[in-house]
């Protein structure tokens, strides 16, 4: 018997692989996300053979300012319910700050901070409705300090940080 269903964002590797693998062995059916469509798809096939439990794989870039939407959209016409949001995916880029392309620094704003915002919003909405869900937005030590040579990594952590305590005062607030 499930304990309900996670979304798992950048669940093909590192931390969100790890959470992945420690939902399914508490029994939570799973939706991953992730852009890399082998490693994703096998990782869900062996979860569910391993622990008995649903996996859906959904190869989405997060990156595109549209696909927090399509998700939600699409998990809502399927009729399924987010029990755990985990906002996982987000990447850094090295270098001072004025080589890095313009491109590249926006790519990480939009990732790590415009499409974590969104999921949280969308998926927040039904979790109060239901009364019942958890969100971790995964942020990083990083968050807590300037870098140096990773200035918008840095920034976009800090935010994490900064939204998630917002976002946690307000619930409590409202149960």
């Amino acid at each position: 018997m499930a304990n309900g269903t996670a979304l798992i964002t950048g669940a093909s590797g590192g931390i969100g692989y790890e959470l992945a693998k420690l939902f399914a062995n508490n029994h939570y059916n799973l939706v991953l996300v992730a852009r890399s469509s082998g490693k994703l798809s096998q990782f869900a096939d062996e979860l569910q053979r391993q622990f008995g439990i649903s996996t859906r794989p959904v190869v989405l870039d997060l990156a595109v300012a549209s696909a927090p939407q399509a998700l939600f959209d699409q998990l809502q016409r399927d009729g399924v319910a987010i029990d755990i949001l985990v906002n996982n995916a987000a990447f850094g880029a090295s270098g001072e700050f004025s080589e890095i392309p313009l491109e590249e620094s926006l790519g990480q704003i939009q990732l790590n901070i415009t499409a974590l915002t969104a999921l949280t919003r969308l998926f927040l909405a039904p979790m109060l409705s239901r009364r019942s869900g958890k969100i971790m937005n995964v942020a990083s030590t990083a968050g807590f300090q300037a870098g140096p040579l990773m200035a918008v990594y840095y920034a976009t952590k800090a935010y994490v940080i900064s939204f998630s305590e917002a976002i946690a005062n307000e619930v409590n607030e409202i149960t």
